[in-house]
């Protein structure tokens, strides 16, 4: 992320429910309620064009993010050892 900043990008970096800082809930850790989640965030940030970097999970959470909800809002999509979407 740092790499990114350093080159001019605006960075966002969303915390993935249950996981880091964000609470734990019982429910919602499926591959749709991940995209969805993004989709609020783009939303709320009102993004178009971006550049959707996954590692691991957020790989998948990214094409099923791009697949549901990204016309318009995905410029392009990068997976780096990425866990599929249909996981």
């Amino acid at each position: 992320m740092f790499f990114f900043l350093e080159q001019g990008y605006r960075v966002i970096a969303h915390d993935r429910r249950g996981h880091g800082r964000s609470g734990q809930s019982a429910g919602g850790h499926d591959m749709d309620t991940y995209a969805e989640d993004v989709h609020e965030l783009v939303k709320h940030l009102d993004l178009k064009d971006a550049i959707h970097v996954g590692h691991s999970t957020g790989g998948g959470e990214v094409i099923r993010y791009a697949n549901k909800f990204g016309k318009g809002r995905v410029a392009r999509a990068v997976l780096i050892s990425a866990v599929p979407p249909s996981w």
